[in-house]
């Protein structure tokens, strides 16, 4: 009966010093850090990165989480500490990461951790597709219930004449040119034309150069 009890309270030790390393090995994969910010006009500037925690009183600052090397979310805040969505962008960006560890999804959070939509266009998540070697061939906007952005029309069926994003860009590489189509919510072409190689927000795009 003793060799029992000695036994039992051994699988509880072990049960407990598992779960201790569990959660050490969790903490140790996500590393953290803080870059001081200033807002703008546009998007807000980085200007110190990588502070201590004893540099954030009374600053606007990010914090920003990796797992390993790879950027997996950006939360904003303001002087008092406080998540912001008054950074011209909202509180929080996440990015999701498909098998090859490219950026597969860009989403966006408000202040209360809820879907945020961009103000002008109305998107919420930014879905990108590869080519064999690597380079965005696609992207998808899409509203806050996951579905396609729609392009506005008038009553006679037209494209309406406001500013709009068109809910999906295709990218052909050409040489040393890169085709873009833009097409509507059905895949149908709306405009096609010369341009820039695209890129994925705050990880190669330049916000935080």
């Amino acid at each position: 009966m003793q060799h029992s009890k000695h036994l039992l309270l051994l699988i509880i030790l072990i049960s407990l010093l598992s779960g201790c390393i569990k959660e050490v090995k969790k903490t140790t994969d996500n590393n953290v850090k803080y870059n001081l910010i200033e807002p703008g006009n546009g998007i807000y500037a980085v200007v110190e990165k990588d502070v201590s925690e004893e540099k954030l009183e009374n600053t606007f600052y990010e914090k920003v989480y990796f797992d390993e090397k790879k950027l997996i979310k950006i939360e904003r805040y303001n002087k008092s500490s406080e998540l912001t969505d008054e950074l011209s962008v909202a509180a929080i960006t996440t990015f999701e990461y498909n098998s090859e560890n490219k950026v597969k999804q860009v989403k966006y959070f408000n202040s209360q951790n809820q879907k945020s939509v961009d103000e002008d266009f109305g998107y919420h998540s930014i879905e990108y597709i590869y080519d064999e070697v690597g380079r965005v061939r696609m992207e998808i906007y899409r509203n806050a219930n996951y579905e396609f952005l729609k392009v506005p029309r008038d009553d006679s069926g037209n494209i309406a004449k406001v500013d709009f994003l068109s809910p999906v860009l295709t990218y052909e590489y050409i040489g040393d040119k890169l085709r873009i189509k833009a097409l509507d919510q059905n895949f149908n072409l709306l405009k096609e034309v010369v341009g820039d190689k695209p890129c994925v927000p705050f990880i190669d795009c330049g916000e935080n150069d």
